[in-house]
């Protein structure tokens, strides 16, 4: 049985240890954290094909330079002065183009597609319990800038063959008895899902390890062992301890510390975290019934039940774990200025003042989570074998759609891994494009 060694222990990696296991490989998973908080734990919960747009866009580079003033802006890069941060900075400017957008739409859209559908069959075909809902995802408006550049999207996933539904004011507050909106219009993209991504990440693991898949908790690689073009073990340190997994096939699914895990086994990968933060409400009386996006402000919204998770920012820059006041700041008032209503909702009302009053970050550690996306240089996923090693397989670069691309990329990394014809077209995704 040939033996597969997954380093991560996201979506992606979960995904791949599944995929691989179903066909026939001995699998283990190196995840240096407990596996009760990572990137994939804390996000929207979105699975967005209409996200067709990637991150390096045209206008890109002049919404950011201008957003780099606001301390509440959705967007920051923090100034560095790194080799990576400069190679990357420079690889993303050169592809916010529109010819960028043309060729990158459709693969994206493919893999969107193809992660989701996987989804809906765990959804039917499993015990995972994750609350899929398949009710679409609505782009609110204010501006007839923001109007116009949405239509144009929307134009854009209509040509690829996506359902999608233009309202008006009065069509988008009808869509919310609640809480309607305050907007000039919206994008109803009825292909859009969405799930509970902490009750997905809790029971995966489980339902991973119950199959046969072993998986090694609070293990951080440390070293590579090489002969030639092929790894021929992984050093991790655990309990004070170093150990070493040998493995035919090794796969680096390492999020925003991908860069750092390649370069212990001899390769690049252009890529930067993206942090981002978002804050979950409970006991709210007053109920969203469509997941949202505020476009202005670059604010998602995901409800479950009486639930609500807001969330927004791509902060560019090294990891660290400071909590930037504003931003969280600049998130929470989004909501009323969009959905005036909530602030008639004790529970958010509360929660509203104690964020914007906080003088101090550190106070609002227990409602304010954050996680690092790998953002590739020019968005879109790193899916494929390394350039300078022949049996290490890289899954990383997703941005924003770690858990809308997760189960696809993981079929497809198992697919290489077999020696198979993946199921999609890799060019999009290969490794050494940049």
């Amino acid at each position: 049985m040939p033996k597969s060694l997954i380093i991560g222990g996201g979506i992606v990696g979960l995904s791949t240890a599944y995929f691989l296991h179903q066909k026939g490989w001995d699998v283990t998973v190196l995840e240096k954290s407990d596996l009760t908080d990572n990137c994939s734990f804390g996000n929207m919960g979105y699975l967005s094909p209409s996200h067709i747009v990637p991150l390096a866009a045209p206008g890109m580079i002049e919404q950011g330079i201008f957003w780099m003033f606001d301390k509440k802006s959705p967007f920051y890069v923090r100034p560095a002065l790194s080799w990576q941060m400069a190679d990357w900075g420079l690889k993303f400017m050169r592809h916010c183009t529109q010819k960028h957008v043309n060729k990158s739409a459709r693969p994206l859209l493919d893999l969107l597609l193809f992660s989701k559908d996987i989804f809906v069959d765990w959804a039917k075909t499993t015990d995972l319990q994750f609350d899929l809902q398949q009710k679409g995802c609505i782009m609110y408006y204010q501006t007839a800038k923001k109007e116009k550049e949405e239509l144009a999207a929307a134009r854009l996933a209509a040509d690829n063959g996506m359902n999608v539904t233009i309202l008006d004011k009065a069509a988008a507050q009808a869509l919310e008895p609640d809480l309607p909106p305050k907007v000039i219009g919206g994008v109803h993209f009825k292909d859009d899902a969405h799930l509970d991504p902490s009750a997905l990440m809790r029971q995966l693991p489980i339902w991973l390890e119950k199959k046969g898949v072993k998986i090694i908790r609070n293990a951080e690689v440390t070293g590579f062992h090489r002969s030639g073009r092929q790894i021929t073990g992984v050093d991790y340190q655990k309990d004070n301890a170093t150990h070493t997994e040998h493995a035919d096939n090794v796969v680096l699914a390492t999020g925003a510390w991908s860069p750092q895990v390649a370069k212990l086994a001899g390769e690049y990968i252009s890529l930067m975290p993206g942090k981002g933060y978002s804050m979950t409400f409970s006991g709210l009386t007053k109920k969203l019934q469509y997941p949202c996006i505020f476009l202005e402000a670059k604010v998602a919204l995901t409800p479950w039940g009486n639930r609500l998770r807001i969330g927004s920012t791509m902060e560019i820059g090294a990891i660290n774990n400071q909590i930037m006041l504003p931003r969280a700041q600049g998130i929470i008032e989004a909501v009323p200025r969009f959905m005036p209503a909530y602030m008639d909702d004790p529970a958010f009302r509360a929660l509203h003042h104690r964020i914007t009053t906080a003088t101090d970050s550190e106070t609002l550690r227990d409602i304010v989570w954050f996680g690092f996306r790998p953002v590739s240089a020019d968005g879109m996923p790193y899916i494929g074998f390394a350039p300078k090693t022949d049996n290490l397989i890289i899954a990383t670069g997703h941005a924003m759609l770690g858990l809308s691309l997760g189960t696809g990329t993981g079929q497809l990394v198992a697919e290489l891994a077999n020696g198979e014809q993946p199921s999609l077209n890799m060019d999009a995704y290969k490794v050494d494009r940049l």
